[in-house]
């Protein structure tokens, strides 16, 4: 009778251990295939968390990752270089040196600690015949030993989320009392909530990625070669087209704009030469004294030239420059909605039309034409501006900019006075993201 129960546990826990394996086999080709549909990439990190690193990895692979967000693991910081390798393999290399493991099904890959690379399994001692006997109730009257059995039994496949964990346990059967693991009816609870990141999140777009841009901006200057004083002029503006590259908060751009500065010069001279004066009688009176009549004269004094000369200018002074520019930013604050940034740069302009009147010396009111004038046909300016850029869309921003230029060199080449132009400029633009 003995016997006979041990032979039937046997049959039980081989048939219970073979559909396991079935199951478990049918798994993993589909698993394999599943990852041999992404193709080998070039990956490179440098002294960044893993948490950045699997950003990068799954924008450039197509692969969505989940895993608990506060687990330590994922704010190391590591370095690392691949050339031609399968995602899944770059990923393998990145948790080589901890005690995670992931799954994958379909493009959904989730990682989690390996709790089975930290365990060992250690085999009791058997014991007697007796003892066993004796702890679960069975008489044994033969003397014969009985052999110890240790076998692992395969437990229960659970699905959770279209995630397949396989859990196994080794239990101990000895002589022919059949052990089986109690199991918490609720399972133990995680001081850590597991946290799902979607890596197609547009944002990522916006920290590695290409962007390109147009704008208006209305500008302030003080561009004037009318007179001596520099007066600012609102009648000045820029209109181009940016591109940008983005490496995490720096955004390295490059640009092409026509900025223009117009002036109205409306101005009247009047120059006299020769003349004299005429006396007018303008009020008179008297005073009676005894007898006799005192009178009293007031007289005023005018000049009258003999030769008057006027002036008058009424004309829209204008020059315009196709200016090239360069400039590196940071964005100081982020979150999905705004980016707010600084920004330094420096642009060099070409002189592409000119025209108008100055007035070099303010002693001689006669005018230059532009056409006489030597302007520098190239400008050179440092940029210095702060920013924000907002979120209409998953690929456009808006984009508002308050920037100051200044000139390094003259407009004019050996003009009396200097004329450098300076001035503040409010950009308004739209930048699509690629």
């Amino acid at each position: 009778m003995l016997g006979n129960k041990l032979i039937t546990r046997r049959l039980i826990n081989s048939c219970l251990f073979l559909i396991s394996l079935f199951c478990l086999l049918l798994l993993v080709p589909a698993l394999q295939a599943q990852s041999k549909e992404v193709g080998n990439i070039d990956f490179e990190i440098d002294n960044e968390k893993i948490s950045s690193a699997l950003n990068r990895l799954a924008n450039e692979a197509q692969l969505n990752f989940t895993y608990d967000a506060g687990d330590s693991l994922f704010e190391t910081k590591v370095n690392y270089t691949a050339v031609n390798k399968p995602p899944l393999v770059i990923l393998d290399d990145l948790l080589s040196n901890s005690n995670h493991n992931y799954k994958q099904i379909g493009n959904q890959i989730v990682i989690f600690k390996d709790k089975d690379n930290n365990q060992q399994l250690v085999s009791p001692e058997p014991e007697s015949t007796e003892e066993i006997a004796a702890a679960d109730g069975v008489i044994i009257a033969s003397s014969y030993q009985i052999d110890t059995i240790f076998e692992s039994i395969t437990d229960t496949v659970f699905i959770l989320d279209t995630v397949f964990k396989l859990q196994t346990d080794t239990l101990l059967i000895t002589d022919t009392v059949f052990i089986e693991k109690e199991k918490p009816e609720n399972p133990a609870k995680s001081k850590y909530k597991s946290k799902t990141i979607d890596y197609f999140n547009p944002q990522i777009a916006r920290d590695y990625g290409w962007s390109g841009g147009v704008f208006f901006a209305p500008v302030l200057s003080n561009f004037s070669l009318a007179n001596q004083t520099n007066t600012l002029s609102i009648r000045n503006f820029s209109l181009g087209v940016e591109v940008s590259k983005a490496f995490n908060k720096w955004n390295v751009s490059a640009g092409l704009k026509l900025t223009h500065f117009g002036e109205n010069f409306n101005y009247s001279y009047s120059v006299t030469e020769g003349g004299f004066f005429v006396t007018d009688t303008i009020d008179e009176y008297y005073t009676v004294t005894q007898s006799d009549t005192s009178w009293f004269y007031v007289t005023d004094s005018t000049w009258k030239p003999v030769d008057n000369q006027e002036y008058t200018y009424d004309i829209n002074n204008r020059i315009g420059y196709l200016e090239f520019s360069a400039s590196v930013s940071y964005d100081y604050f982020t979150n999905r909605k705004y980016r707010l940034y600084a920004k330094v740069g420096a642009q060099m302009g070409v002189l592409i039309y000119s025209s108008g009147i100055a007035i070099p010396d303010a002693n001689e009111p006669e005018g230059v034409d532009f056409a006489d004038i030597n302007f520098s046909t190239t400008s050179y300016s440092i940029l210095l501006g702060t920013g924000i850029k907002y979120r209409i869309h998953d690929h456009f921003d808006i984009n508002s900019e308050l920037y100051y230029f200044s000139n390094f060199n003259e407009v004019v080449i050996d003009y009396p006075i200097s004329k450098k132009i300076s001035g503040l400029g409010l950009k308004l633009g739209v930048i699509y993201y690629f």
